[in-house]
C-alpha cells in the first residue's frame, strides 16, 4: 500500500489534476461531453487513474532506474505525457 504522504500529490489531487489537464482544451458543449465521457470511463474502469498514480509513485521512488528525472513525474508536462494522453486514447 502506498503512503501518499511520500509523494507530491495524493491520489485525489492526482486524479483532479489529470482531469483538469485533460479538459483544458475544451469549452462549451464539447467540455460537457468530455466531462460525461470521463465520468463514464471512471465508472467503467474505476482503477484506471489509480494504476497510473501507482506507476508514477513507483517511478518517483526509482531514481536508480529512471534517473533524477523521476522526481518530476508529478509535474504537469509529465502528467500530460502519460495519464492525460491515455485518457485521450480511451475517449478519442
Amino acid at each position: 500500500m502506498l503512503n501518499e504522504e511520500d509523494y507530491p500529490m495524493t491520489y485525489k489531487d492526482y486524479e483532479k489534476r489529470v482531469i483538469e489537464l485533460f479538459l483544458e482544451d475544451y469549452e462549451g458543449e464539447m467540455l460537457e461531453l468530455m466531462k460525461d465521457r470521463i465520468d463514464d470511463i471512471l465508472s467503467e474502469s474505476p482503477n484506471f487513474l489509480e494504476q497510473s498514480y501507482g506507476y508514477d509513485c513507483f517511478t518517483y521512488d526509482s531514481p536508480h532506474i529512471y534517473g533524477e528525472t523521476c522526481k518530476k513525474c508529478f509535474e504537469d508536462n509529465f502528467l500530460k505525457q502519460t495519464p492525460v494522453a491515455n485518457l485521450r486514447m480511451l475517449i478519442g
